[in-house]
């Protein structure tokens, strides 16, 4: 006769053990800390990051976006993906068009890694007809979402200054966790997102 294992622990006894649920949100949370801890403090060749880490960190979720119906996007399809995040506003001037043009060249230069990148654009209010042309013709491939300046500043100003010239770098869980200013170097710029890229495994 097969002894019985007396010393396994019952589903009850699994339930209440803290360890456990512990383990199952470390699983999920432990590859983003273990990039972010390669990111800012194993590369041994430079331990100064260019773009500016926010601190808190914010969450997608908190800025309320909506899709063009102005309905409220889930978070799950604002995730799974690395995004660089653009707020603008109806008209896009000289440094609107600059900061676009930037943008979309670093993602372009990121080559084999371009995939895990999307390039999202937050409207705080409606594209007036030159800028859609704008987007319609330069930038056709960058997902447009749609936000209200109060609720985003609400969010992006309890923790810093917010404008429209920057870019916000959110990794695929949804933390919001580094911008860039319109005045970084592009090289400067990509090369965070590429060692942030190399550092993680998710996205």
């Amino acid at each position: 006769m097969n002894e019985v294992n007396t010393d396994a622990a019952s589903p009850a006894e699994v339930k209440k053990n803290p360890y456990t649920i512990w383990f199952v949100v470390l699983s999920f949370v432990a590859p983003v800390v273990l990039a972010y801890v390669m990111f800012f403090f194993i590369d041994v060749k430079s331990f100064n990051n260019h773009g500016e880490l926010l601190n808190p960190i914010l969450h997608i979720k908190d800025f309320k976006l909506r899709n063009a119906d102005q309905e409220l996007i889930p978070e799950k399809e604002l995730t799974y993906k690395w995004r660089l995040v653009s707020f603008v506003g109806s008209s896009c001037d000289k440094a609107c068009a600059d900061q676009l043009h930037d943008t979309r060249q670093v993602y372009r230069s990121l080559g084999k890694n371009r995939h895990r990148v999307m390039q999202m654009l937050v409207h705080l209010e409606e594209a007036d007809p030159a800028f859609s042309k704008l987007i319609q013709d330069e930038h056709a491939e960058v997902i447009r979402v749609y936000g209200t300046a109060d609720e985003i500043a609400a969010v992006i100003g309890s923790i810093a200054d917010f404008n429209q010239n920057q870019v916000y770098v959110m990794d695929p869980m949804g933390n919001v966790m580094m911008r860039f200013t319109a005045d970084q170097p592009n090289k400067d710029f990509l090369y965070d997102l590429r060692k942030l890229l190399k550092a993680s495994q998710i996205g």
